[in-house]
Order: structure tokens, then C-alpha cells, then sequence
């Protein structure tokens, strides 16, 4: 993968170099804002619209964050975690449980999994290998 950013680890686990809204957006590919839009508002009977969807990091500016009103977000920032696993309620938060239950985010949750077993330090040394 290269050296990891931790600038860009959300909060949730999210990487966000790996992720379509991200990568999206980064790429200025408008198709892929487009098609991202249709896929929220089919599956959440929103109003999302192709501009909406714009994001510069979980942990970047949070007018260009996709999510301003992100919950985890919110509540790490405010407790000034790197990640959730530094939290005491990490394993018990509904907040995040709700977060993944909201989507597929699998990939994120293995993530945050990853590093309450070994540790910040080693998570980043494997996605460097």
C-alpha cells in the first residue's frame, strides 16, 4: 500500500484512500459522484444529489467532509481519540455499531478489529509490507 496517513484512518476504521466517495472525489470523477448519489437515494429514499457528495478525509476540513454531522466523528474529535479503539466504550458503543449497521462497512470494522489486537503501530507496519 505504501506509507500509511493516518490523517486519513477515520475515526470508524474507514481508510479513506479506499473509499469510493474519497476516491470519487479526489479523481473529480463526476460519473462516479453521480452514480454514488443514485445508489443513497435508492437505498435511503433520499435527496442526495451528484455535489453532495464530496469528501477531503474523515479526519480532513469539515466543510469538505461527507458526512459533517458524522456521529463517530463527532463524538471521537470530541474525546480526542486517534480511532475508536482508543475510546473506553470501543466494543460497546452503539454509536458505532449503529454507524456500521447503517451500510457496508465491514471492511472498516475489521480494520478497527485489526488494531485492537495489535496495535496502532503494527497495523500501519502490515499495510506498509
Amino acid at each position: 500500500m505504501g506509507k500509511v496517513d493516518l490523517k486519513m484512518l477515520g475515526y470508524c476504521g474507514i481508510y479513506c484512500p479506499r473509499c469510493d466517495i474519497f476516491q470519487a472525489c479526489k479523481a473529480g470523477d463526476a460519473a462516479k459522484q453521480r452514480e454514488i448519489a443514485d445508489w443513497i437515494n435508492h437505498h435511503f429514499d433520499a435527496e442526495c444529489t451528484p455535489e453532495q457528495i464530496r469528501c477531503g478525509g474523515c479526519k480532513g476540513p469539515l466543510e469538505e467532509h461527507w458526512s459533517v454531522g458524522c456521529k463517530v466523528r463527532v463524538c471521537a474529535s470530541k474525546k480526542g481519540v486517534t480511532t475508536c479503539v482508543d475510546c473506553d466504550e470501543y466494543g460497546t458503543c452503539e454509536i458505532l455499531e449503529s454507524f456500521y449497521r447503517g451500510g457496508d462497512y465491514e471492511t472498516a470494522r475489521a480494520t478497527l478489529r485489526r488494531i485492537s489486537e495489535i496495535g496502532l503501530v503494527e497495523w500501519i507496519a502490515e499495510q506498509q509490507a
